[in-house]
């Protein structure tokens, strides 16, 4: 578990939910993007301010839906000041993806994206899809030409 920038946290296993009130107390986090296949683990304590759990567990199962979904979340999250935990009950590398998307969703350029998710923290090398990141920021440029569209979710 290790903080892979300001404001974000990237942690795995399943012990991490039944410690969240400690873990909580102890790094400031009040929201949590959250990847089990199945079902939500039971994060012992205090609520989240926000959460958000996707049926997930490994990059390859996140379509474009889910890319634009997490980089939201952990952006809007940010935006109104709270530290975001990304969880995978599976292991914290496992959500590197998640930390990907919200830097596409930012204005990043994936390939910028992609060589920090490369670097430790995080495990290096970064097998990923790139022609995925590339459709993901060619959606975001499209949803910010046009703001009022919603997020497509029978994209894939």
């Amino acid at each position: 578990m290790t903080w892979v920038q300001d404001g974000i946290f990237a942690g795995g296993g399943e012990a991490l939910p039944g410690g969240w009130a400690d873990f909580a107390a102890q790094t400031g986090i009040t929201a949590i993007l959250h990847l089990r296949p199945d079902a939500p683990a039971v994060f012992r304590g205090p609520s989240p301010a926000s959460f958000l759990w996707l049926a997930i567990a490994a990059e390859d199962q996140a379509g474009l839906p889910d890319r634009l979904l997490a980089g939201a979340f952990v952006a809007a999250c940010l935006e109104r000041g709270q530290r975001v935990l990304l969880h995978a009950s599976p292991g914290r590398h496992r959500t590197r993806w998640a930390y990907v998307s919200y830097r596409v969703w930012s204005g990043v350029a994936p390939g910028a994206a992609l060589r920090q998710a490369a670097q430790a923290p995080w495990l290096a090398p970064y097998a990923t899809d790139t022609a995925a990141w590339e459709r993901m920021a060619e959606a975001v440029r499209n949803l910010r030409r046009e703001p009022r569209r919603a997020i497509p979710l029978d994209a894939s």
